[in-house]
């Protein structure tokens, strides 16, 4: 029983890593999208928050599968290195995702006084 429920574990955290790779694959290609059909507008901003708001979901569903994966599907010795490594990252994408929604809310700033 204990096995079905770790692969049952194992293709869960494998599902929201898929979510979250194609979630920023998305934003990447409407991003592209975007930029070849607007470039005669130069609406780079608008550009860059599509691609922001997308980067900053698919992030958070990466550091989903990245706990999953470190506290419930590791249980070996290097459990502490897993668990250091784990932690490193999900700073770094806590940082990365805190400076993106700052800029998100600028470009957002940006447009609303542009419309004014």
């Amino acid at each position: 029983m204990k096995e079905f429920l770790l692969a049952i574990v194992e293709w869960v955290s494998f599902g929201i890593g898929l979510v979250g790779i194609s979630v920023i694959l998305l934003g990447a290609l409407r991003g592209i999208w975007e930029y070849f059909a607007e470039c005669a507008t130069k609406r780079y901003p608008h550009i860059r928050a599509t691609l922001g708001s997308h980067l900053i979901l698919g992030l958070d569903f990466l550091v989903g599968k990245d706990v999953i994966d470190t506290i419930l599907l590791d249980h070996g010795s290097e459990f502490w290195m897993d668990l250091a490594g784990l932690f490193s990252v999900v700073t770094i994408r806590i940082v990365l995702t805190y400076f993106l929604t700052q800029e998100l809310k600028e470009i957002d700033a940006e447009e609303l006084a542009g419309k004014k």
